[in-house]
C-alpha cells in the first residue's frame, strides 16, 4: 500500500510541475543580452555509425553491449554523422544560437594514439564548417567517457567491466596503471582536435 501511495504522490508532484512551469511565460528580453541559448550532445548519444568509416568501439560501446543498458546502444542513435546538415538546421530553425558536442575520440583517433582516421576528421571538419555556416556559436568537448576502449582496456575485458562498476575509482586506476601515460595519450588528441 506504501508504494502505491508513494507512486500516485510522485504521479501528483510530478503533473503539478509540469501545469506550474507550462504557465510560466518567458522571452528573449527575460534574459541577459549576452546569454547564450543552445543545445548540448555527447558523441555516443547523437552520432551513430558505431562501426563505420574507422571508428573502434569506444567504452560505451562494450557496456551497452555486454547487457548492461536494457538494450539500448548508440550503434544508430540520431545518426548525426549521417544527418549533421539536417541537425543544424533544427538548431537554426529553433533558435539555438551555440551548440555543445563532444568528439570521439575512438572516431577521430581509432587506436587510441598514433594515426589520425581521416573519416573521422572529414567528419568533425563537415560539422564545424555548418555550424560556422549557419553563425552558431561552438563548443566542443573532448571526452565525454566516449573514451577508446583499445588503450584503455587492452585485451581485458574484465577491467573494463570493472572500471564500468567502479567508475568513482577512475582516479585511482589511474594512477596505480599510469596516469603519465594517458595525459600523453590524451594530449596527442588534444593536439589532433586544435
Amino acid at each position: 500500500m506504501v508504494k502505491g501511495r508513494l507512486w500516485f504522490f510522485s504521479l501528483f508532484l510530478v503533473l503539478n510541475l509540469a501545469a506550474t512551469f507550462s504557465s510560466l511565460k518567458f522571452s528573449r528580453d527575460d534574459f541577459p543580452p549576452d546569454f547564450i541559448f543552445g543545445s548540448g550532445t555527447s558523441a555516443y548519444q547523437v552520432e551513430g555509425a558505431a562501426f563505420q568509416d574507422g571508428r573502434t568501439p569506444s567504452i560505451w560501446d562494450t557496456f551497452v553491449h555486454a547487457g548492461l543498458s536494457h538494450g539500448a546502444t548508440g550503434d544508430i542513435a540520431c545518426d548525426q554523422y549521417h544527418k549533421y546538415k539536417e541537425d543544424v538546421k533544427l538548431l537554426v530553425e529553433t533558435g539555438l544560437e551555440g551548440y555543445r558536442f563532444s568528439i570521439s575520440w575512438s572516431r577521430l583517433i581509432p587506436n587510441g594514439r598514433g594515426l589520425v582516421n581521416p573519416k573521422g576528421f572529414t567528419y568533425y571538419n563537415y560539422l564545424i564548417n555548418e555550424l560556422i555556416n549557419h553563425g552558431r556559436i561552438i563548443y566542443s568537448v573532448r571526452n565525454g567517457f566516449d573514451i577508446f576502449l583499445v588503450i584503455f582496456v587492452g585485451e581485458s575485458s574484465h577491467m573494463f567491466l570493472y572500471f564500468m562498476a567502479t567508475r568513482h575509482r577512475l582516479l585511482k586506476m589511474s594512477m596505480r596503471d599510469g596516469l603519465v601515460e594517458g595525459l600523453k595519450d590524451f594530449t596527442e588528441y588534444d593536439d589532433v582536435c586544435f
